[in-house]
């Protein structure tokens, strides 16, 4: 898919629904981009494992953010 190309919607649907997924159900996810690894991969089967990347980008971003806050927290404590 080009940048210019609109996202089918397919496409939209899985990277909505792998991102629900990700976030509340990410055992059942797994499962699911599990049992698609022999098969060719459709717009929405790339769209959901893609949409699992990013929920977990976001989430060890935001885990990161949270230690150096911690960090700096205690820096300030200990001066």
């Amino acid at each position: 898919m080009n940048e210019d190309d609109e996202p089918s919607t397919e496409y939209l649907k899985g990277y909505n629904h792998g991102y629900q997924l990700a976030e509340h159900e990410p055992e059942l996810l797994n499962k699911l981009l599990q049992a698609q690894d022999g098969n060719a991969p459709s717009d929405y089967s790339r769209a959901m494992k893609q949409a699992k990347d990013k929920f977990d980008r976001e989430r060890f971003m935001a885990e990161m953010k949270a230690i150096r806050e911690k960090q700096k927290l205690t820096i300030k404590r200990k001066r």
